[in-house]
């Protein structure tokens, strides 16, 4: 099997795991410094 696709499958997993973690961490610190705001006016 080509050796930039088995790079390809292995890499992906781990930064689409760190990208939701990141996510899911930002917005559970968001809902704790501001409680029951649905969105931000920006």
């Amino acid at each position: 099997m080509n050796n930039h696709l088995l790079k390809y499958l292995s890499t992906v997993p781990v930064v689409a795991t760190i990208w939701v973690t990141f996510t899911a961490g930002l917005i559970i610190e968001i809902n704790r410094f501001f409680p029951d705001v649905l969105y931000f006016y920006l």
